[in-house]
């Protein structure tokens, strides 16, 4: 269970050092999207952002680009004399060269868990976007929506949106909208102004024991929330949101959703406030479940209107002609591997979707369904606890797939774990008899086995949170580029 007490320590300790204003500052392992939308806030607010990480890549080459000093490797070399304090996320090892060395310095070693709530306090209106699936999505429509009111809204996002110029941008000054992850407890440390929950399940095994523990995270967050809003879907979600705004499905929703048409690639949808439609709304992406994420983002820019005083600007304007604003998610790019497609060439669809759970998974065959091919997946199991507890859920999960190519476990720096491997979670598919397995040692295995047998009209799905990605650039050198 996550020591909360330490953690609002450390909180403290972050609130401490911001108060002083701008330092220098140093990323370990600044290349993964987390750690880079905060490393962008923070430089955006005159800090002296340095980073490191293992590779180059996309993201530190975004950071690169946005005057962000980017170093390769891990080194205690990369800490400068003027070095104030250093961010490290939980990807790299607690006795990395710098990260040892800063300690030896008596410098301060934060998570970025730690280091993003602190900094939301500093903002005069914050929205944080929680729960365990969907936050990448409903973060960036909110970001969306809020931009095409003319706020002009800070915003961090745990993925990388072309649409928004990357994973985060500074921003107007007065709001912020982040993504809030509660797999390491640091949820409970937010106190936004608005608070989103968009469903909780249980998952991240690694620091929860259970489900209670995971709910006393996401009560601790509901409470210091000056506003809350839920989806109406979730049975967890409203019992701990039970008086705040709710949206959803559900006929007892403030905002709601109905007259549902859903396509291979898009959404359409009536738009309801409190039984009233306001219009319809079109989402150039699938499934019921982005309806919801956009029925979120829509509720939080509805409360932001009511926050606001008499004759504020332009986004009162906007709301006069709220289906105007509603409007800007027709144009709605969604983050890179939430059901993108990375090739239609060569006859076979291909689609990378970073789903790692059994729901997120039923969510993503449910939108491929519709896409009326033959469906061939390709999947990594993200980390030996989370296969471990949901083994027996998978399964089912891929229901409506032709076969599942499973690669090992992407370890995510746990250690092997038994009844958590791929071929403990193979006995579970074997169990079902459904769908048919193959299971691999390797990604390149996978993608040799693939290569040989997909046909002309098939779909590959490449599913999970990993390292699976890379299969996305193998079939476009192989198939082609998108056409």
């Amino acid at each position: 269970m996550p020591d909360f007490a330490q953690l609002a320590r450390d909180f403290a300790t972050v609130a401490a050092l911001l108060t002083r204003g701008p330092a220098a500052v140093h990323f370990a392992g600044i290349g993964g999207v987390g750690m880079a939308g905060l490393a962008q806030l923070l430089a955006s607010r005159g800090y002296t952002v340095s980073g490191c990480d293992s590779t180059p890549g996309r993201v530190t080459d975004w950071l690169r680009q946005r005057g962000v000093a980017v170093q390769y490797g891990h080194d205690a070399a990369h800490l400068t004399p003027e070095l104030a304090w250093l961010v490290r996320t939980p990807a790299v090892a607690a006795d990395a060269p710098e990260i040892l060395a800063a300690q030896a310095r008596g410098l301060p070693v934060l998570a970025r868990g730690v280091v993003l709530p602190a900094l939301l306090k500093t903002f005069p209106f914050a929205i944080a976007i929680a729960g365990t699936h969907g936050k990448t999505t409903t973060t960036a429509m909110t970001a969306q929506l809020l931009q095409a009111a003319g706020l002009a809204p800070a915003f961090a996002i745990g993925g990388e949106v072309d649409s928004l110029g990357g994973v985060a941008a500074a921003g107007a000054g007065r709001y912020v909208v982040v993504e809030a992850d509660e797999s390491d407890g640091t949820l409970a440390l937010y106190a936004p102004d608005i608070a989103v929950v968009t469903n909780i399940e249980f998952d991240h095994m690694e620091h929860f024991r259970g489900e209670p523990e995971l709910m006393e995270c996401f009560q601790r967050f509901i409470q210091q929330a000056r506003r809350v809003l839920f989806c109406a879907d979730d049975p967890r979600a409203s019992t701990l949101c039970a008086g705040g705004r709710s949206y959803g499905f559900a006929d007892g929703a403030e905002f709601r959703a109905t007259n549902i048409e859903l396509t291979a690639f898009a959404s359409d949808f009536d738009l309801l406030h409190r039984g009233t439609k306001i219009g319809r709304l079109h989402l150039p992406v699938p499934g019921r479940h982005n309806i919801q994420n956009a029925l979120a983002a829509c509720a939080v820019a509805h409360t932001i209107f009511q926050t606001l005083e008499t004759g504020a600007g332009t986004f009162s304007e906007a709301w006069k002609n709220p289906m105007k604003m509603f409007q800007s998610l027709e144009k709605f790019c969604p983050a890179r591997r939430r059901f993108e497609v990375v090739s239609e060439a060569g006859g076979v669809l291909v689609i990378s979707d970073y789903a790692h759970h059994p729901t997120e998974i039923r969510a993503l065959i449910a939108a491929a369904r519709g896409l009326g091919r033959r469906l061939v997946a390709v999947f990594q199991p993200h980390r030996y606890t989370r296969t471990l507890a949901l083994g027996a859920e998978f399964p089912a999960a891929f229901d409506g797939v032709a076969e599942v190519v499973l690669a090992p476990v992407y370890a995510a720096s746990e250690a092997p774990l038994a009844g958590g491997t791929s071929h403990d979670l193979a006995r579970h598919f074997a169990q079902t008899g459904a769908p048919k397995l193959r299971e691999v040692e390797s990604l390149e295995a996978a993608w040799f086995y693939l290569r040989d047998r997909l046909r002309n009209g098939d779909a590959l799905l490449i599913v999970g949170a990993g390292d699976v990605e890379k299969m996305a650039l193998w079939a476009k050198d192989h198939y082609g580029e998108k056409i």
